[in-house]
């Protein structure tokens, strides 16, 4: 099964596409581009010509706090689907316009995250793709960028919203959902493997602690997402990512829900698995080790 990649000169691509083909279609009417950072001052030094930016701790992934997890700071709370609408409105994307996100310093998981984000909300699939590479991507072949930012005008302010529609639950794993993959993993004489962690190894042994306790989700593997990307920035093939995903000890097939620290990079590899490979049982932990760390009642396993 090879990677999907947009051909150059399709006009219907996948929900990856590739340098080349955004190349020969930046100009379309129905296009926009949205660059999604941590840090505005990424794209205030270039951008792809046209494209908006997103701000993902303001606009998407929210700092705040959150009921179950007290007075813990977090960084990956879901924006509702009001703000969710207001930011696309700010990207200047109405309905009917194809999407295309990117990112600079993130290896693209910050804009994975944007992208399973509307997906969540039900914001057209086939008008919602991501840049391979992102940024380092387009600039290869001495493609342009630039610091302008497009300005506003009337045909924004009469564009019609995106009618975003309810929740998508299918591709989002609650805590509950977790509790009870984890206890399918550590149950019997064959457990599944039910969790993909894609944090680092110092996070999963507990030593790089960035929530009340450290440490995994009992039966979970391990995986780093930055493994799921090759040198250039590019995501691997999925035969490249399901393999390497095996060699830690878990089945794709089995898998039912990928984590991170804030649900970023278990984004990316969502996107990869479910979005690439097909499988379409695998959702995203959103709340991820920010919510199963910081909750007290919540099992932690470390080596």
């Amino acid at each position: 099964m090879a990677k999907q990649r947009a051909a150059s000169g399709a006009s219907a691509p996948g929900p990856l596409v590739e340098a080349d083909w955004l190349a020969q279609h930046l100009d379309d009417p129905d296009l926009r581009v949205v660059h999604v950072s941590t840090d505005r001052r990424t794209f205030n030094k270039r951008h792809i010509p046209g494209a908006t930016y997103c701000d993902l701790h303001r606009e998407i992934a929210l700092r705040g706090r959150a009921p179950e997890t007290g007075d813990s700071e977090r960084e990956g709370l879901l924006a509702d689907p009001a703000q969710t609408g207001a930011a696309l409105r700010r990207w200047r994307v109405g309905d009917g316009d194809r999407l295309v996100l990117y990112d600079d310093i993130g290896l693209n998981r910050h804009a994975a995250r944007v992208y399973w984000h509307l997906r969540l909300y039900r914001f057209p699939t086939d008008r919602l793709h991501l840049l391979d590479g992102g940024i380092d991507a387009w600039a290869t072949d001495d493609r342009p960028t630039t610091t302008e930012v497009p300005d506003a005008d009337l045909a924004d302010a009469l564009r019609v919203p995106v009618a975003l529609g309810e929740r998508d639950d299918s591709i989002m794993a609650t805590y509950d959902d977790v509790a009870d993959a984890s206890h399918e993993a550590t149950t019997g004489s064959h457990p599944p493997s039910r969790l993909l962690d894609v944090r680092t190894s110092a996070e999963w042994v507990g030593s790089d602690l960035r929530s009340r306790r450290g440490g995994h989700i009992p039966g979970a593997r391990l995986r780093a997402f930055e493994d799921l990307v090759g040198e250039d920035g590019r995501l691997r093939t999925v035969d490249q990512a399901l393999s390497l995903i095996r060699a830690s000890g878990a089945d794709p097939g089995e898998i039912r829900a990928v984590y991170c620290q804030s649900g970023t990079r278990a984004a990316l590899a969502w996107f990869l698995l479910h979005e690439l490979a097909g499988l379409g049982h695998i959702r995203n932990y959103a709340g991820s080790w920010e919510e199963w760390g910081n909750r007290s009642g919540s099992p932690v396993e470390m080596p």
